[in-house]
């Protein structure tokens, strides 16, 4: 299977070869550990390193330093031209793309909490705004989409979920549709609990859900069981299992709960395989998914 194949099938819950891999990014430091490099990384030696990982799929943001929106996505554009990886872009959700609008996350919780009359307002403008930026993102050639919209944390949802229904929910709802028409795979990324609300996640009508940030295994299987057959599962995989002996253990602990009926993608929690990372320690793990029988 081609990578591109092999995402797609995952998605939807199909037979796979061997187990999809995606992360958002490598950090330099990492593939400069990784391949032995003694000058700047450059494009070659990021996707050699991508390779070495069994990397199947990767994810893009907008470069805001571009003044032309059809510039935006210039980052991606060699990755889509000169390699075959499933390519996702990554766009703001409403919660995160309006509390980009405030001067700080408290005037923006304080804001909710008094129903101010702004907030519906600027969730229709951030709406409006990121299926602009998906089109195109798509139009250039990106594979998937990724929204971002970090409304969670360890201890539950940043606001109550009642009022991420009434807010918030149903401008994601319309992102989706709009970006789903163009009949690519929409995902939805947030770091923390979700537990409370993956019922209004699937209802959003995503395809699948990136992060799996959750306090246990057993929270990762209730979400498992919650979105079986209706949303394809990436990450789940937590950065500090990298330094522990039983690494590889982790590993297939975290499949064995995910991959039942297929479905998933592996991949960190986080996205991004940072600097502080071993490079030995990260390509053990990933080296030993091909051995796991799907």
């Amino acid at each position: 299977m081609t990578k591109i194949e092999r995402i797609l099938a995952a998605i939807r819950f199909e037979w796979v070869d061997r187990i999809p891999k995606g992360e958002f990014y490598l950090e330099d430091g990492f593939i400069t550990k990784l391949l032995g490099l003694k000058e700047n990384v450059a494009f070659e030696d990021r996707v050699k390193a991508c390779e070495l990982c069994g990397l199947d799929a990767l994810a893009f943001s907008p470069s805001h330093s571009q003044p032309d929106k059809a510039q935006v996505w210039e980052e991606f554009k060699r990755w889509r031209e000169e390699t075959d990886f499933f390519i996702f872009v990554i766009l703001d959700g409403p919660f995160q793309g309006v509390a980009k609008l405030f001067s700080s996350f408290t005037d923006y919780l304080i804001a909710i909490a008094k129903r101010d009359p702004v907030i519906p307002d600027l969730v229709a403008k951030v709406v409006a705004e990121n299926v602009t930026l998906g089109l195109n993102a798509l139009d250039c050639g990106a594979n998937g989409i990724i929204i971002a919209d970090d409304i969670a944390y360890n201890g539950g949802t940043f606001i109550s979920p009642a009022a991420l229904r009434k807010d918030f929910f149903p401008g994601l709802t319309d992102q989706v549709k709009e970006l789903r028409a163009q009949k690519s795979p929409v995902f939805f990324h947030a770091d923390g609990n979700l537990l409370p609300v993956l019922s209004e996640l699937v209802n959003s009508g995503v395809d699948g859900l990136h992060s799996l940030d959750f306090s246990s295994l057993a929270d990762i299987a209730k979400a498992k069981t919650m979105t079986d057959k209706r949303l394809c599962l990436m990450g789940g995989y937590a950065l500090g299992w990298f330094k522990e002996e039983t690494r590889k253990e982790k590993a297939q602990e975290l499949l064995a709960v995910t991959s039942k009926n297929g479905g998933y993608i592996f991949g960190t929690s986080a996205g991004i395989i940072g600097n502080d990372l071993s490079a030995n320690e990260v390509l053990e793990v990933y080296q030993s998914l091909d051995t796991y029988l799907v």
